[in-house]
């Protein structure tokens, strides 16, 4: 579709529209899980029902809502795939649907901030190196984080969960399991502050500059997405 034709249908003119490239419009739906539980809800049983119909009987169009607080498996956390599987998921959605493709709700919470899966080797070496000079103890970013000497340049990459905590995936023993996953949450919220302090230091000290040292801190929400443009956005409300 040409930039004039885009133009037209956005200024109100509907005589010259396209064909339909398809029959789907899907909707990728984004927020802080805890603080939009309520209205995530409503919109499933109240709301998403009613679209489906709009859709199917006035457009003849199916109408699909993706909703990662379910379909992402505890394999995915242990290798740290949640958020490569949300940004997967956007991407079909941006492929498939006709139209709209992505709808983010913001409340008051800035969301979940992962850690880097994988870091450059001489970046980590250098937050490494801030923290020991700092007189920080590094043993928990040396047992997570191992050396991967095949990518060039080398790579440090954060290790699988249940590769040290060994039944963070045990169902068969439910307590076991507990107490691992109970351990992994105590030391990732460690991690995240050693990381967050080196990086700070090397911000501070001009070794690092400002988007490098925000990987740090950043929520998962606002990782950049894999292309194009987001079809709805929802004007999110003020965050912390």
């Amino acid at each position: 579709m040409d930039d004039r034709t885009v133009d037209k249908i956005f200024s109100g003119s509907l005589e010259t529209l396209p064909p339909v490239s398809s029959k789907v419009c899907r909707i990728f739906t984004s927020s802080t899980f805890t603080d939009m539980l309520m209205e995530r809800n409503t919109l499933m049983a109240e709301v998403y029902p009613r679209l489906k119909e709009f859709c199917r009987e006035k457009h003849g169009l199916e109408f699909q809502v993706v909703d990662m607080r379910w379909g992402v498996r505890d394999e995915a956390t242990d290798d740290h795939m949640t958020t490569e599987l949300c940004m997967r998921e956007i991407d079909n959605c941006q492929r498939l649907s006709m139209g709209p493709n992505f709808v983010f709700f913001g409340g008051q919470k800035y969301g979940y901030r992962p850690i880097p899966t994988v870091i450059l080797g001489s970046e980590l070496l250098m937050l490494r190196e801030a923290l020991i000079t700092m007189g920080v103890d590094t043993i928990l970013i040396d047992t997570w984080y191992k050396k991967d000497s095949n990518a060039v340049p080398f790579v440090y990459i954060l290790q699988p969960i249940s590769s040290i905590l060994v039944n963070f995936n045990n169902k068969r023993v439910p307590k076991l399991q507990a107490q691992d996953q109970a351990t992994w949450w105590d030391t990732l919220a460690k991690m995240q502050k050693l990381l967050r302090k080196a990086a700070q230091a090397c911000y501070n000290t001009h070794k690092m500059d400002k988007e490098a040292m925000h990987n740090y801190f950043m929520s998962a929400g606002f990782v950049p997405p894999p292309k194009g443009e987001f079809g709805v956005h929802v004007s999110p409300s003020k965050q912390k």
